[in-house]
């Protein structure tokens, strides 16, 4: 069935702002809408640390190779630190520690600063020029934008370059720190395979079975969460379940709420149910998942991404918290014309901060959209998702991601495309012709956008975060300008 198409305008009222983190539209960005009150914050956050990687040595790249697996398969693990692993459960969960309370918050971050790497090696200088000019060409066609900011990674080689302005009178550079958006959704996917190759639960298992024991699902509207919905179809976006995002009243109230956790999220849902098997981009699936993450993980959903990708990793990136971000941050960039203007800097026409822009935008994003980091770390968090030569999920776990776009074709960000578990697959036609697969996931909205995309054909990894939504079609002709510039890079890698 079609998936939903609906047109979203960025529209900043005097007493409101609009934030956003995903969505099918095919004529503007890639965001449902959030709206935030007046009311700013004055509170501080710290925000957390990382080491660099070490180098991914190179070898011939490798297709991955697609396998199907039933939806009831527990996958084996394969990742040396797994040190157990949990039988497969079905119909009997695991309830959590009594000792270790269920988290109902993002844990408090510590300080992070981001820096560029100097370990990995250099692209050629005719490929780096070439990559330069396809991001100038390409942004510099763009209408309405602020600045942007790319990485590619090879596993042993990494090219960055940025170009535009940050903020009023300061320029965007490789490290400063930019909302990610929909592009975050790759972790909690990474993080839900891992747990179901540690035998923690299965793709065939329900909400109802799943976070039966968590403290807030009894408080869950029977009516608008499906218990019978399983983690493969909120992974595959195919639920059937309601788009919180759609009650923008009941979410400016969560902003001014004195306190607030993620289940919150949930209660906003206005619609019932629908039976299960459409695609439709609903970011509803995130926060539960996202619940049933911290569940069996037995801590807050940031502190899994450190400890299962962050850390071991070397990558640096940070969750949107209760009240800040790092300063030098990117402010977002859109449409003002409610202020006076018509496209600018959103924090400077706002009457309020860009710490409480953050705040909300850390409760309302949370598990969907929620991540704050630069493109390398992008670039090279999709290198080791998406590679075989990648450690950031078991080649089992890998193979189920990659096999997970196997389904129909749908209708994803304006253009025909295979959409599995949090992933995106589509086809770059480079200038000889030649076919490419890219997979990945792009992200936008409330002045912000992002793309993540991997070749396996080429294993090269592509990260472009900017700090505007950009127009939706591209100098090139055929995408929209993110995907121009990845589409450009490719062909430059490939010739």
């Amino acid at each position: 069935m079609d998936v939903r198409v609906q047109k979203v305008a960025l529209g900043i009222m005097l007493s409101a702002m609009l934030v956003a983190c995903g969505s099918t539209d095919t004529t503007s960005q890639d965001g449902v809408v959030d709206q935030m009150p007046t009311s700013a914050s004055s509170d501080q956050v710290v925000v957390a640390t990382a080491e660099i990687a070490t180098e991914v040595p190179s070898s011939t790249p490798i297709e991955p190779t697609e396998v199907v697996i039933p939806a009831t398969a527990v996958i084996k693990v394969t990742q040396e630190e797994v040190k157990e692993v949990k039988p497969s459960v079905t119909n009997t969960m695991e309830a959590p520690s009594p000792t270790v309370p269920v988290p109902t918050t993002t844990a408090e971050s510590k300080e992070v600063r981001f820096v560029g790497s100097t370990e990995y090696g250099s692209f050629s200088p005719d490929q780096e020029q070439a990559f330069r000019q396809v991001v100038e060409d390409e942004f510099g066609a763009a209408n309405e934008k602020a600045g942007i900011s790319v990485a590619v990674f090879a596993g042993d080689r990494l090219w960055t370059y940025a170009m535009g302005e940050a903020d009023t009178g300061r320029n965007i550079d490789v490290n400063t720190p930019i909302l990610v958006g929909s592009t975050s959704k790759t972790f909690v996917s990474a993080l839900v395979l891992n747990q179901i190759a540690s035998g923690y639960y299965a793709l065939s298992d329900t909400v109802g079975v799943v976070l039966a024991d968590h403290p807030d699902y009894s408080s869950f509207d029977q009516t608008m969460v499906n218990s019978e919905v399983t983690v493969g179809e909120m992974l595959s976006m195919t639920s059937g379940l309601a788009d919180y995002n759609e009650n923008f009243k009941g979410k400016a109230g969560l902003f001014s709420a004195q306190t607030w956790k993620p289940a919150d999220n949930i209660n906003l849902l206005q619609s019932g149910y629908s039976l299960p098997g459409q695609f439709e981009y609903v970011d509803t699936n995130l926060v539960l998942l996202g619940l049933v993450a911290e569940k069996y993980g037995k801590n807050d959903l940031y502190s899994l991404y450190q400890q299962e990708f962050l850390e071991p990793l070397g990558i640096s990136a940070l969750f949107l918290s209760e009240d800040s971000v790092p300063e030098n941050t990117a402010r977002p960039y859109d449409d003002i014309s409610n202020y006076g203007g018509s496209f600018g800097n959103l924090i400077d026409a706002a009457p309020y901060s860009f710490e409480h822009y953050s705040k909300g935008q850390g409760r309302i994003r949370w598990a969907c959209c929620g991540l704050v980091s630069t493109p390398e770390n992008i670039a090279r968090w999709g290198y080791e998702l998406y590679s075989r030569k990648g450690t950031a999920i078991s080649q089992d776990s890998r193979k189920v991601l990659y096999q997970s776009t196997a389904g129909d074709l749908v209708n994803f960000q304006g253009s025909m495309q295979n959409y599995g578990y949090y992933i995106a697959k589509r086809m770059f036609t480079l200038s000889d012709s030649t076919e490419i697969t890219a997979y990945g996931h792009p992200g936008g909205g409330g002045g912000y956008s992002s793309l993540l995309r991997y070749s396996p054909e080429l294993d090269l990894s592509i990260s472009i975060l900017a700090n505007s939504t950009l127009s939706f079609q591209g100098n090139c002709g055929d995408y929209a300008p993110r995907s121009c510039i990845a589409s450009g890079i490719f062909d430059v890698y490939s010739q």
